[in-house]
């Protein structure tokens, strides 16, 4: 039996895009500022010093978004392929028991062909082996024959 992987509502995979796009269009928004403080383009004080404050925090920002977002894709992408892995294992597992429960079907079926068979020749025994013989010629009684591979072919085509 195969369970498939759980699959994402639609409203998330439409938060996954959202929340792309808003790390792009901040990403974007910071580097801009930063470069026009910069360049002098903005000058938010005559003071560097909150320029100098700012740096590191947009680094960070700048810092998760090339680094963890592309690490969360790879994550899911490694969730998919363990999710495809566990689906052939189940797929070969259960290939596996069918095979296993023909096998023992085959064998069931073969006992049972080797046991009608082998009443035939039981019930000949070999004082009657002469006997039959001498009467009708012939090592077996061809009824007995007859119904023992009957019984065969039935239980062989079951």
């Amino acid at each position: 039996m195969t369970q498939d992987p759980p699959e994402k509502p639609a409203g998330q995979g439409m938060a996954d895009v959202l929340k792309g796009w808003t790390m792009v269009v901040l990403t974007f928004v910071f580097v801009v500022l930063y470069g026009a403080a910069l360049f002098g383009w903005l000058k938010p004080q005559e003071n560097v010093t909150m320029i100098t404050r700012l740096e590191p925090i947009i680094f960070v920002i700048i810092g998760y978004y090339f680094g963890r977002l592309p690490a969360q894709q790879n994550e899911k992408t490694l969730k998919e392929e363990i999710g495809r892995q566990t689906q052939k294992a189940d797929a070969a597992q259960h290939a596996k028991e069918q095979a296993q429960q023909s096998r023992e079907a085959a064998e069931e079926k073969i006992k049972n062909v080797n046991a009608a068979l082998a009443s035939s020749a039981a019930a000949t025994s070999s004082a009657r082996f002469g006997e039959d013989i001498n009467n009708s010629g012939g090592p077996i009684r061809e009824d007995g024959l007859r119904y023992s591979v009957g019984a065969a072919l039935r239980i062989l085509n079951s």
